[in-house]
């Protein structure tokens, strides 16, 4: 199914943002196309101000594969600036797969260097549940990959900026607030007791709060007598008629500050202000503590944030550590 997934990347200079590379549909400009080494297939990512797709398939044949992304959500990692090589890379996400298009070029210093022809490069790396299970390179000279602007430009012109340290995009919309900055409180970081609800509903809420929500049912083998309320977008537990935890997977319920699912790694720091301790700013997931010297904390609180593989909150969990 995934065995064949390829990328092509790397070419000289700039080129203007009307061009439009073979394997890219007109009115659209290509980041990179290339055909793979040792196959007869083709690989094209192309973008217009709205969207970025990758396609790919065998040579002068229709696509085995295609996926899209919108350019204000599409996983783009620009050149960090260092290194004699200049290359970039863009990801596409397909449930539990993903495909990585990179490529670049070496940088010539010297006249010498410069009056040659460049080396160009480019791959495609497969990884599935975040295993890599196929990589590919292209054939250099087929590559055609156009450094400067493009996609960055369009990325900024959406209002993001570029982090380095979560490798994530950042929206100029995510600001912090006094709810959300970390505090720090005994060589632990903590956050105020007002994040720790989802939607309005807040940890230690009665059961009466939920209104028509529904009805909660028993939790089978918990080994406590927990309830637990399904719905569509969230699931919430009740243990003495109060609520002790509340998960979502979905964007629709978000804290006070508006931690919620779908915001990228970078734009989850900024809003916390920094890197919980203990973490480094790629960490797979954030666990952090309620601060507890504030009134209505009547047990030990704590919010789970996890990250997928598209760097970006997939589930969001506010608990008591017992209830």
């Amino acid at each position: 199914m995934v065995g064949t997934r390829l990328i092509a990347i790397a070419h000289v200079g700039v080129f203007s943002a009307t061009q439009v590379f073979a394997g890219c549909p007109q009115g659209t400009e290509a980041f990179n196309t290339c055909q793979i080494e040792g196959r007869n297939t083709e690989v094209a990512v192309c973008f217009d101000d709205r969207n970025v797709s990758y396609s790919y398939g065998s040579i002068g044949s229709p696509p085995e594969l295609e996926l899209s992304s919108p350019v204000e959500r599409v996983d783009f990692e620009p050149w960090p600036g260092l290194g004699r090589s200049i290359y970039e890379e863009v990801t596409f996400y397909n449930g539990d797969y993903s495909y990585t298009v990179g490529g670049g070029f070496e940088r010539p210093f010297s006249d010498e260097e410069a009056q040659q022809e460049l080396r160009r490069f480019g791959w495609v790396e497969v990884m599935h549940l975040g295993e890599q299970i196929a990589y590919f390179e292209c054939r250099p000279e087929t590559v055609t990959y156009g450094f400067g602007g493009g996609l960055y430009d369009l990325k900024v012109a959406a209002n993001q900026s570029w982090d380095q340290y979560s490798l994530s995009w950042v929206s100029d919309l995510v600001q912090p607030t006094s709810s959300s900055t970390l505090r720090d409180t005994n060589l632990e970081t903590c956050l105020s007791p007002s994040e720790f609800s989802l939607g309005g509903l807040r940890l230690g809420d009665p059961l009466s709060m939920l209104g028509k929500l529904g009805s909660p049912e028993p939790v089978q083998g918990s080994g406590i007598p927990i309830d637990r309320l399904t719905l569509v977008d969230m699931t919430i537990d009740i243990f003495e008629d109060e609520i002790v935890a509340m998960s979502s997977e979905l964007p629709t319920w978000a804290t006070r500050s508006g931690l919620k699912v779908g915001l990228t790694r970078g734009e989850v720091i900024r809003l916390l202000g920094r890197v919980p301790l203990g973490y480094d700013p790629t960490a797979d997931s954030f666990s952090i503590d309620a601060c507890s010297d504030q009134q209505g904390v009547r047990s030990e609180w704590m919010i789970d944030i996890d990250f997928g593989q598209d760097k970006r909150v997939s589930r969001i969990t506010l608990a008591m550590f017992s209830p």
